[in-house]
């Protein structure tokens, strides 16, 4: 596990402006106990980085003001209890806290319409992907449910690989059995970086890894 999170961290770590980085400073943004106007901005450029304003995303057709509502569920008190730090980290009986508020992210972002070319009006679509990559960002609580993602979840022949109660709680027994390992990866991040990383986090950076790794083996075979 230490050898995958390293290849992950490298990139961080020889780069001070790779778009990895986007994560730390939203999620240092959001340790803030109060919200402001920065935050809307920090949370749109670091999904922006993270892949979430492609040409098909209706997030593209806004400007960043779109995510307003969603610091506003972010910085509720009931979901602040979700804000993983370096006394806190998510346990299962926060799941069903995680969900509701996904639900209220889901909310939110279904309720906007936006238009393309001569397109009838759409509700911008709250994937999976999209809510995920909010709450990693802004509480650290969820690991981000993109491609990579769950292609290595498959890869480790982890059952469930969408964003619900099934899967976090089989993450959950993951981060139990190897907690060990997880404490070294946090520890070391924690040197190399001066920052604390939720076991969240150190879940996600694995995973992607591991997805992202299968799909360059894959390809380079079928080059030869």
């Amino acid at each position: 596990m230490i050898i995958i999170i390293e290849k992950y961290l490298s990139c961080i770590t020889a780069d001070k402006y790779h778009r990895y980085k986007s994560w730390d400073n939203c999620f240092q943004a959001f340790s803030a106990s109060k919200q402001s106007e920065i935050h809307v901005l920090e949370l749109a450029f670091y999904l922006a980085s993270w892949g979430m304003y492609r040409g098909s995303s209706g997030l593209l057709q806004k400007n960043h003001l779109i995510h307003e509502g969603a610091v506003d569920i972010v910085f509720s008190n009931t979901n602040q209890k979700l804000k993983c730090n370096e006394t806190i980290e998510i346990k299962k009986e926060n799941i069903l806290a995680i969900l509701s508020a996904k639900d209220e992210l889901a909310k939110h972002y279904s309720s906007i319409y936006f238009t393309k070319g001569a397109d009838k009006p759409k509700p911008i679509s709250p994937t999976d992907t999209l809510l995920s990559k909010i709450m990693l960002g802004t509480l650290g609580c969820v690991p981000a449910y993109d491609r990579y993602f769950i292609d290595g979840l498959k890869e480790m022949k982890m059952e469930h690989t969408g964003f619900n109660e099934a899967s976090l709680n089989e993450l959950l027994n993951f981060i139990d059995y190897n907690k060990k390992e997880l404490d070294q990866a946090q520890n070391l991040i924690k040197t190399k970086t001066k920052t604390h990383y939720p076991l969240m986090k150190i879940l996600d950076m694995y995973f992607w890894q591991i997805g992202y790794d299968k799909e360059v083996k894959e390809k380079r075979v079928q080059a030869e």
